[in-house]
């Protein structure tokens, strides 16, 4: 009954099911769950298999439960062909969290005088088919007592995958930056995702749908319009401890168009900390009295995961 109630994965590789029999018959639930978690992240070739390896252990384990003396009378009817209402197995699954900061910081001297730095902070959960991402990035500079810079930009994006490639999202973003001509601009999305690549080292996500904007201009009156949204993300693993990624979105409506992107090439220092070049364009262009700007940042910094 659970090998049916769980969906085919392809199949798991023999020496990890080995090991994974071997832990556990040890009868140590945190033990198999960390053990888990760590062939999904060194094993991302066989995650689905791993998956559907755990959630079968799962639903194995709730109908070896036995049922309390006094509803031993209760029908227990249990769906074999949709594994989604298998709650008690989906909530047995544990939340994996991940995430990753970043750093960077200057200050110089002499004729042109000046400090700045950048932070970014990016958290990941993952439970099932959802997955929910949330980020955050300041950027700040200072040349000669006179701001020169000043970007904040805050995302959070859950999706729910509905096949091995595709899935929906949802986006909320919120961003500031004055010398793009806006003090502050909300954006509202949703649509559907497709991953093109995965696996190998190699990953391309492309999405995109209509998107809700609320401006408000340096100059000029509050604009609020509706936007068709595309974004892209890829990674790509140069060598073992190098790799390339880059993250785009463009927004296009009636009164302003954006374009924006970040590329980055990150060196492993050490199992979680890595150094990155990084290169960020965004591209603000409107009619009437939308201004037309472009705005061009490279950075070195430090990354720490966890």
């Amino acid at each position: 009954m659970a090998q049916d109630a769980v969906p085919e994965a392809g199949p798991l590789p023999a020496e990890m099911a080995d090991v994974l029999a071997a832990v556990e018959a040890s009868h140590d639930p945190r033990a198999l769950d960390a053990l888990v978690q760590y062939l999904q992240q060194a094993h991302p070739e066989a995650q689905a298999a791993i998956s559907a390896w755990a959630l079968r252990r799962s639903v194995l384990a709730w109908l070896a439960e036995p049922l309390p003396l006094a509803r031993r009378d209760v029908k227990v009817e249990l769906p074999l062909e949709d594994p989604e209402p298998l709650q008690p197995a989906l909530f047995a699954m544990p939340v994996k969290w991940s995430g990753e900061g970043e750093l960077g910081a200057f200050v110089s001297t002499g004729s042109a005088p000046g400090s700045g730095f950048v932070g970014r902070l990016t958290v990941v959960a993952e439970k099932g088919r959802w997955r929910v991402a949330t980020s955050g990035r300041i950027d700040y500079q200072k040349t000669s007592d006179e701001v020169t810079r000043n970007q904040i930009r805050l995302t959070l994006e859950p999706n729910y995958k509905f096949d091995d490639h595709g899935y929906v999202f949802g986006l909320g973003q919120y961003e500031r930056d004055r010398f793009q001509g806006f003090i502050d601009r909300y954006s509202l999305s949703a649509g559907l995702g497709y991953n093109l690549l995965e696996g190998d080292g190699r990953k391309l996500s492309i999405k995109a749908g209509p998107a809700l904007r609320v401006t408000q201009p340096v100059e000029g009156p509050q604009e609020q319009t509706l936007s068709a949204v595309a974004l892209a993300d890829l990674k790509i693993r140069l060598t073992p401890t190098l790799n390339y990624s880059q993250e785009v979105s463009t927004y296009f409506d009636a009164v302003r168009r954006t374009y924006y992107t970040l590329a980055a090439l990150d060196s492993r220092l050490s199992s979680k900390l890595k150094a990155r070049l990084s290169y960020t364009l965004q591209h603000e262009a409107g009619s009437g009295v939308a201004r037309t700007l472009t705005d061009t940042t490279s950075r070195l910094t430090l990354l720490y995961g966890f």
